[in-house]
């Protein structure tokens, strides 16, 4: 990869009383620049301890999903080119100069993305009317709206999560162009919107 690296550093929240900080949790990430263009990171996360227990933790941002080296802004980026394109993913090219991440793991973050499909596009969609407020939500789309799926299309074992889960790229992708802001931003802000009850899984 020919992008630099940059050191990003989360410091979270103190767990409660009794935890102190006790270094840092370093994490190789590829994320999307400003540029939406593939590069990777040092992800440096506050580690906390507990003074009697001597026991230790780390928080993560929202976009870094756990035991993963790709950021959650990556995996919509690349389901979105491949489920909202008209090619197989194999005939696809990835929108930045590199050939990662390999087309198995796209693969893998299919189903993954697609059983909490639902509740990102309602969080997201929450987003979008509280930032494009006073105009309404649908002025920020595209004329004639989500394009109907392409020859890759195939028959899904559940079609509704097919749906929601090309409804959540779409939407997600279209209003990151429309409000001129990262993707990982709009997901972070999304996140914060999500009902605690049903905690994302990503």
């Amino acid at each position: 990869m020919r992008a630099t690296s940059a050191t990003v550093v989360y410091k979270g929240e103190r767990p409660g009383p009794g935890w102190h900080a006790h270094g840092v949790t370093v994490k190789r990430l590829w994320i999307l620049d400003d540029r939406a263009q593939l590069r990777w990171i040092c992800l440096n996360k506050q580690r906390w301890k507990h003074c009697d227990t001597g026991r230790t933790v780390h928080d993560r941002p929202a976009w870094d999903r756990a035991h993963a080296p790709y950021g959650l802004d990556v995996v919509f980026a690349v389901l979105a080119i491949w489920v909202l394109g008209g090619l197989g993913l194999h005939k696809l090219d990835w929108s930045w100069d590199d050939d990662r991440p390999d087309r198995r793991t796209a693969q893998r973050w299919k189903p993954m993305l697609a059983k909490d499909a639902g509740a990102w596009l309602h969080a997201v969609r929450l987003v979008g009317i509280e930032l494009a407020a006073p105009r309404p939500l649908e002025k920020l789309f595209p004329k004639g709206g989500m394009p109907p799926p392409g020859t890759n299309a195939r028959a899904t074992k559940d079609a509704n999560l097919a749906i929601l889960l090309r409804s959540a790229l779409w939407t997600t992708t279209a209003l990151s162009r429309a409000l001129s802001i990262p993707i990982r931003t709009l997901l972070v802000e999304a996140r914060q919107r999500w009902n605690a009850a049903t905690p994302i899984t990503s």
